[in-house]
């Protein structure tokens, strides 16, 4: 790769950020792990679900059977973004050696995973925005969005799954490795953000652990912040502990090569 030999030279030219982004941007694309996990599969969902929840109707404390599924299909979009895209991008990168030649340059291995970050984040704010226009407009859904507390939520839940991906990259030897960690992950935070069961349809204690797990806390939050509400303060806080843990222990256990 010689656009790589010249970003892992023995200097980093004017701009190799720029470069560097530019380069993450077009593997993202060659590569769509992320676009198809990230942006097509919540697609899909707020389809299906658009059609299926109007049909069915329903009235949880005013709203509809598919309004409660707008942030679940948001959260998921983060979700796959975070357990897909960004850690198989990392081991596979330190697997070819890639982030070893990095680390003895000036181009720090901070900037590549920085770069890598931004790329998996534009993913998700297209995820966001197309879930928000789609619910609104093709399924008529009403929300009244209070970006405040929208955008608290947001980053909460892009920094407790983004640091849950960072730690499953950490402790992952080889991409096969991440793979198995990753689908053990992937299906039951499905479950937990309320895909095939919504809390408001079961009991205690099953209803508790969704609301306070990593998905089910994100999903309450933005549900509150689209309709006008304060998020319940619990679930902020429990963000922003998950969101601490999983970013410290990934700083402990992340190797560069």
């Amino acid at each position: 790769m010689s656009f790589l030999s010249d970003l892992t030279g023995d200097y980093a030219p004017k701009g190799s950020f720029l470069k560097l982004l530019r380069m993450q941007w077009r593997f993202a694309i060659r590569e769509p792990l992320g676009l198809g996990m990230g942006i097509i599969f919540p697609v899909l969902l707020l389809i299906v679900f658009g059609i299926i929840g109007r049909a069915v109707g329903g009235d949880f404390s005013g709203l509809s059977l598919f309004d409660l599924y707008v942030p679940t299909i948001m959260v998921i979009g983060i979700i796959s973004i975070a357990l897909y895209s960004v850690p198989f991008t990392l081991v596979r990168d330190r697997e070819l050696g890639w982030l070893r030649r990095v680390s003895t340059t000036p181009l720090s291995p901070q900037k590549l995973l920085m770069s890598l970050l931004i790329v998996n984040l534009i993913f998700g704010v297209f995820t966001i925005i197309i879930t928000l226009i789609g619910s609104i407009y093709f399924f008529g859904a009403p929300l009244n969005i209070n970006v405040f507390y929208f955008a608290i939520s947001i980053l909460l839940t892009v920094f407790t799954m983004f640091s849950l991906g960072l730690l499953v990259a950490a402790i992952s030897p080889t991409q096969r490795f991440a793979q198995m960690l990753i689908g053990t992950l992937f299906y039951p935070l499905l479950f937990l953000s309320g895909l095939w069961v919504q809390p408001a349809m079961v009991g205690d204690p099953l209803k508790s652990i969704m609301y306070y797990s990593p998905a089910g806390a994100a999903t309450r939050s933005i549900l509150y912040s689209v309709f006008n509400t304060p998020p319940p303060y619990l679930e902020l806080v429990a963000m922003v502990v998950y969101s601490v843990l999983f970013g410290a222990l990934a700083v402990r256990y992340f190797r560069w090569q």
